[in-house]
């Protein structure tokens, strides 16, 4: 997937133009146009969240374009489409809407390819790189903070700790895995921001490409293997980062695989106006300290909010039920009894409340509460979406009352779907179990693993 020649012609300087130069051929010129057309309608908005303030112009957009694909999907494919938003990037639109992008590329690479004989673009085929460096670096950018601030993998929890690795998903085993270390999840993202940096100067490009290509070929493997939605986006940075590095694969490959000489690279483009160069180099020192400015507060910010452990204090936390009663009848813990709770999580935090039970057939259930912060009685409400986090009530299910007696004892009583509730627990700690607990051995005797 390359976007211009390997080597060119040669400069004045003895230089090899690894931009576009002299004639093509047309392939080439068909590759290029195809890469062109796709990114052009597929990335438009991308281009234009490269500016904080026209985001929301570029939801917009989006959000214009869906009745388009829903008539293809629906007209041409046959395909019903209701889902947009969700946080999975594999969706039934997102495959139709990338299908039909790549049949516009190919129609539009080969009407442009009839109609124009030209055979090189220099100018369209270097600021085409330039976009896709810098809608890759934004990405970058934000996939590396989401990790070094933990927003993609929080520390697992103590209701994660409680199930056994068959009641995982394969997502939720890889999300657990990487939580589990911090400083691991801190190095990926710093791989991934470094990518992002050096993909910003022309003298690094290449270099960023390789590297982004590296991370991001990791990351749509693990997205594949371990059934994470956003297989799709992956593949598409994967190659993106690809396309940038493509025009100097001639040069890599005699480097490389022919140990031969090679001439260094033209960084200076098509672009000659040392004015258009110097304002260029200030509108991209700009960018980069505005925008990492901006996603490192905002991170920042969000995980002082969002990412609060469940057991801070108080009544928030995992508790593990000793005595328990139903309508006045003690309930032993009998494994696979579906009405005796064993656990019981309660969290507190800016963006919802929430009670989650998790009973000894390794049921759970979850309600999002209402009370006044401190007090005993909670409301229950069945969650009226699949998030229970999520703002709106569902149907009241009952109330529930909880007084702690201790940091580490809490007695709790109500009345849930007309039956009267009852139990005594202890809390439960991420520190209690092996995985939080091993800490790390610089000198091991034998191997632990358990």
């Amino acid at each position: 997937m390359g976007i211009g020649p390997g080597s060119g012609t040669g400069g004045g300087d003895g230089r090899a133009h690894t931009g576009p130069a002299g004639d093509w051929g047309r392939p080439t010129c068909f590759v290029f146009r195809f890469v062109f057309v796709y990114f052009l309608v597929e990335f438009h908005t991308a281009v234009l969240q490269l500016l904080p303030l026209l985001e929301p112009v570029a939801t917009r957009i989006d959000e214009a374009k869906r009745p388009f694909y829903v008539w293809i999907a629906d007209r041409l494919l046959g395909i019903r489409i209701d889902t947009f938003s969700t946080s999975s990037g594999d969706t039934t639109y997102d495959w139709v809407r990338v299908a039909a992008n790549l049949a516009m590329a190919a129609l539009g690479g080969v009407l442009w390819t009839m109609l124009d004989r030209r055979r090189a673009h220099p100018r369209l085929a270097d600021g085409l790189r330039i976009a896709i460096r810098y809608v890759l670096a934004l990405s970058m950018f934000t996939y590396g903070l989401a990790k070094v601030f933990p927003l993609q993998f929080h520390p697992p929890e103590v209701q994660t700790l409680l199930k056994t690795y068959g009641e995982s998903s394969p997502m939720g085993l890889l999300w657990t895995f990487m939580g589990a270390s911090r400083p691991y999840t801190i190095f990926a993202g710093w791989t991934e921001i470094l990518g992002g940096l050096l993909l910003c100067f022309r003298s690094t490009q290449v270099a960023g490409a390789l590297w982004t290509a590296g991370v991001m070929a990791n990351v749509f493997m693990l997205n594949l293997c371990y059934d994470v939605p956003v297989k799709l986006f992956s593949l598409q940075l994967l190659a993106m980062a690809l396309a940038v590095a493509a025009p100097d694969v001639p040069r890599l490959a005699g480097f490389f695989l022919r140990n031969a000489p090679v001439p260094p690279a033209d960084l200076d483009g098509p672009w000659t106006d040392p004015r258009w160069r110097r304002a260029a180099s200030a509108i991209r020192v700009v960018w980069l300290v505005v925008t990492l400015g901006v996603l490192g507060w905002f991170s920042a910010q969000t995980a002082s909010l969002l990412v609060a452990p469940a057991s801070d204090g108080g009544r928030a936390g995992t508790w593990e039920i000793g005595e328990f009663s139903r309508d006045g009848g003690t309930l032993p813990p009998v494994a696979g009894d579906a009405r005796r709770w064993r656990f019981l999580t309660v969290v507190e935090r800016p963006q919802g409340k929430a009670v989650m039970v998790r009973a000894m057939d390794r049921s759970e259930r979850t309600w999002i509460f209402e009370g006044a912060d401190g007090g005993h009685l909670l409301t229950l409400f069945d969650p009226a979406r699949g998030d229970p986090l999520a703002p709106g009530k569902g149907a009241v299910a009952g109330s529930l009352t909880l007084v702690q007696e201790s940091e580490d004892e809490l007695r709790g009583g109500g009345d849930i779907g007309g039956e009267r509730i009852e139990f005594r627990a202890r809390r439960v700690r991420a520190g209690d179990f092996l995985l939080v607990n091993r800490g790390f051995r610089l000198v091991s005797e034998a191997p632990f693993n358990r």
